[in-house]
């Protein structure tokens, strides 16, 4: 079969993954993306030899996630100008929050258009798969060209508004009425957990629409490694401090445990409301507000167990991660993770307190359960969800679409992969 897919998104994501998954199956016509190092043009080192050394080794530190080493750049069409402004305004520090927001959703919709007038050019286009927020106007062409749309569906938009409304934080930024147009026009959604799974039947999409595809992990850089023995029970959440993380009962279920040589590490950018949080709660916790992802599985090595109580996600990265360093997994069931409870962790309800303590205070006092669910952790993201999964179950998916057959029965097959290691991911 001839590469016919174009996948389109304008940021990572997990979307570095899906050209992967279709470059494998010989089917990756084009992946048009926002800045990306592709080594050419203004993505390549001759085109700053005028800065001076710190700037070009920060736009190459820059531009190195911005990579994936699987991806024939060749393929690669970086439409970069939209985000390379949107990031440039949100690097001004007076900028409020919701201006902010504006400029990521008007890079959205400009390059959602710009996608929209490029593909009538690309000959032999036969599948377009397009991320949720900036897809719409690319959807609508693809409809006018005959073309079947897949639409990528990484967070659960209404339960994330309820979250955030129920929690007094902003939710006027959300493309509401854009998101709900796409999935009208999407041929098929990737859901990636049962969670975002139900989100979308509670919103009307109906069910044979629906195709639910897992996420995947890096199994060789996120692995089990022996802890230097300091005394010190360490909990870890990676994420931005803010409300929807539900960083304020975690801090509050911290303070209430009060545990002797234990130590909350939170790692993650934190939004208004979280440096509130943190004020409120200092002295409670060691923030680390800037850790490079390439450096990221080196803190969860650090950790005896992952807490991630979450009030509203996709499929939290974060707690494939976490597993696949062989820790226990303390997480809600609105987290989106793939992970069963008694079994690689334990599933608390989104806000209770009480009970996000009672399991922090179980493993705390339970080095062997820590151990026994680490391991089948591990086992579980090894069996079932490194990015090889991912790749084999998205190229079914692609291959029954063009072939007129229903992708739910080709993703729900059991996918055996052979182990290897898997490329570093750049994002």
């Amino acid at each position: 079969m001839d590469p016919c897919v174009v996948v389109s998104q304008p940021v990572r994501l997990h979307a570095y993954e899906a050209a992967v998954a279709a470059g494998r199956a010989g089917l990756l016509h084009t992946f048009i993306t926002g800045m990306y190092r592709t080594g050419r043009g203004l993505w390549g080192p001759s085109a700053w030899w005028w800065a001076p050394a710190p700037l070009r080794q920060a736009v190459d530190r820059r531009l190195r996630r911005r990579w994936h080493p699987a991806l024939d750049p060749a393929r690669v069409h970086p439409l970069s100008r939209y985000h390379l402004l949107a990031a440039a305004w949100r690097s001004l520090s007076t900028v409020p929050a919701p201006a902010q927001w504006d400029v990521e959703q008007w890079a959205h919709r400009r390059f959602d258009a710009a996608v929209a007038r490029l593909v009538p050019r690309l000959p032999g286009v036969r599948l377009l798969h397009a991320f949720e927020g900036a897809a719409l106007a690319t959807f609508q062409v693809a409809r006018g060209l005959g073309l079947p749309t897949l639409l990528d569906v990484p967070a659960a938009l209404e339960p994330t508004i309820a979250a955030l409304t129920a929690e007094g934080a902003p939710t006027a930024h959300f493309p509401v009425a854009r998101v709900r147009a796409e999935r009208a026009l999407a041929t098929y959604l990737f859901a990636p957990s049962p969670f975002v799974v139900e989100c979308l039947r509670r919103a009307g999409v109906p069910a044979e629409r629906i195709v639910p595809l897992p996420y995947g992990v890096d199994t060789t850089r996120f692995c089990p490694s022996e802890r230097r023995p300091d005394g010190v029970f360490r909990a870890l959440f990676v994420g931005r401090i803010g409300p929807r993380k539900g960083v304020r009962y975690l801090l509050e279920a911290w303070q209430r445990l009060a545990l002797p040589h234990a130590e909350l590490v939170l790692v993650g950018a934190a939004e208004r409301e979280g440096r509130a949080l943190l004020r409120r709660y200092a002295g409670r916790s060691r923030w680390l507000p800037s850790v490079p992802y390439t450096e990221v599985h080196r803190i969860y090595a650090s950790a005896d167990v992952f807490v991630f109580p979450s009030l509203a996600e996709g499929s939290a990265w974060v707690t494939y991660e976490a597993m696949a360093a062989g820790l226990p997994v303390v997480t809600t069931p609105t987290s989106g993770a793939v992970l069963r409870h008694g079994v690689e962790g334990l599933i608390v309800p989104p806000r209770d307190v009480e009970a996000l303590a009672a399991a922090i205070e179980l493993l705390y006092r339970s080095p062997a359960m820590r151990r026994h669910m680490g391991r089948a952790g591990r086992r579980l993201m090894e069996r079932s969800y490194t990015w090889q999964h991912y790749h084999a179950r998205l190229a079914r998916a692609y291959t029954a679409i063009l072939a007129g057959a229903d992708p739910r029965a080709a993703v729900a097959e059991p996918v055996t992969v052979e182990v290897v290691r898997d490329e570093p991911s750049a994002w």
